[in-house]
């Protein structure tokens, strides 16, 4: 039966980590590509310009969703976690920025209106393009993105599940982390799940 759940990373997936909850472990993914990251980036050029969602028929991220997303991936960071084969070590937690929860709700948005799965934008832009596009001036940027998951805690789980997410999520080199999510009754997956993650110059 085909999965109804995607998650952006392309790696095996481990479904024995020290770093996820007990609830809602019933939810595999299967993995379709690659969760990215960018380090020391010159990038000082504005990124195209994005499409205007404004009356878009989709739902955006709450404040609520944006904090449970935030203390989950927290609540990892704050212990050792196994990535696959990877032990990482506890790392300080991560602070939302409003600039990163820009980039990831306009992201997580156009995901859903338009019905695709990709970390690169119909634009062509790619993560930290975005970021750059709110004014967010990075060093360190990273993005993990998912779809069709209906809970903050399933999606967490599903990442933590995924070597290349929780990689990500485990990073001592971000600092900041930015959430946005989209629902489209209309679209194949319905809800569409982004972490920016960013450490500034």
């Amino acid at each position: 039966m085909k999965s109804n759940y995607l998650l952006g990373v392309a790696a095996l997936l481990w479904t024995a980590t020290a770093c996820q909850s007990d609830q809602e472990t019933n939810q595999t993914p299967a993995p379709v590509a690659s969760s990215v990251h960018a380090e020391n980036s010159s990038l000082g050029e504005a990124a195209p310009a994005m499409p205007d969602l404004t009356g878009a028929r989709v739902a955006a991220a709450s404040t609520t969703q944006q904090q449970e997303i935030l203390t989950y991936i927290n609540q990892a960071r704050s212990k050792p976690c196994q990535c696959g084969t990877t032990t990482y070590p506890a790392v300080p937690a991560l602070s939302l920025n409003t600039q990163l929860n820009a980039a990831s709700d306009k992201h997580a948005l156009d995901m859903a209106t338009n019905n695709y799965f990709s970390h690169t934008g119909r634009d062509g832009s790619q993560p930290w393009d975005r970021m750059t596009r709110e004014g967010y001036v990075w060093r360190a940027a990273g993005e993990n993105i998912a779809a069709g998951y209906t809970t903050t805690r399933a999606v967490v789980d599903g990442w933590l599940r995924s070597p290349g997410h929780c990689r990500n999520i485990m990073s001592a080199n971000f600092k900041d982390l930015g959430v946005g999510y989209a629902y489209s009754a209309g679209s194949t997956y319905r809800h569409y799940w982004v972490t920016n993650f960013g450490t500034r110059r």
